[in-house]
């Protein structure tokens, strides 16, 4: 059985605490779009028609997705639907009453789990997104919702869904997904057998003129003689220089 796309909600980006249940979208999608931004900054001397770009961060990526709510019980998940249908049919109950009621909850649980304002965490529940090896975390940003199948009294049957989602994780956890080696972060290192503290500092922070400063910071007495296991911090150049 094919896996389907699973939306779990969380109260905050650390995505620990989660928030609804989750939901499960009855048709998975065709594709995705995946975008991600770097915002640049434009250099340029007076006179000149080229500019110099300068990296200022990355922006937050953007996931776009569209999904297919179906009420006719044609793509229901349980056949019995069409059944169901098929005897309120001959009773005389109109089965629009429930071909309605499964697009509105779909659309309703979709919503309820992506972008309603929940009072409790004073914001929407970031989200997140798993079909197979994919995973995405981020919170919805922009749904649109397209009907496409009506009956004879103009209620939808079918629904396309537009969400846009963008990335969005808490600082400790996007240090670990990213595991940057930046001398913009603080680093912690278990000393090697062979290690000093000059080669240390010059994989952290791409120069080994540091090494007294981090000295300083660890409150190292001798450190030209370090004993491996030991722990070492590396803070954030600006920090120490």
């Amino acid at each position: 059985m094919m896996d389907k796309l699973k939306i779990v909600s969380y109260k905050d980006s650390s995505y620990k605490g989660e928030g609804s249940k989750p939901f499960y979208i009855l048709i998975n999608p065709t594709g995705y779009s995946f975008t991600r931004k770097n915002q640049l900054n434009p250099d340029s001397a007076i006179g000149t028609s080229d500019n110099n770009l300068k990296y200022d961060k990355t922006l937050p990526s953007e996931l776009k997705l569209e999904f297919l709510f179906d009420g006719t019980g044609v793509v229901q998940t349980n056949s019995g639907n069409k059944l169901v249908n098929k005897i309120a049919e001959k009773i005389g109950v109109k089965k629009d009453i429930f071909r309605k009621k499964a697009v509105t909850e779909q659309l309703k649980d979709f919503y309820s789990a992506t972008g309603d304002y929940n009072g409790s965490i004073h914001k929407p529940y970031n989200v997140e997104l798993t079909w197979g090896e994919f995973q995405y975390q981020g919170m919805l940003s922009e749904f649109t919702i397209d009907y496409k199948l009506f009956d004879n009294d103009g209620k939808p049957l079918r629904a396309v869904g537009k969400a846009t989602f963008n990335g969005s994780v808490s600082n400790e956890l996007g240090a670990l997904k990213a595991k940057k080696n930046s001398p913009d972060l603080t680093h912690k290192r278990t000393v090697q057998a062979g290690d000093t503290l000059p080669l240390m500092t010059e994989r952290i922070y791409g120069d080994s003129k540091y090494y007294l400063e981090v000295a300083k910071v660890n409150n190292l007495i001798n450190f030209r003689q370090l004993k491996p296991g030991t722990e070492l911090y590396f803070p954030p150049i600006e920090k120490i220089a």
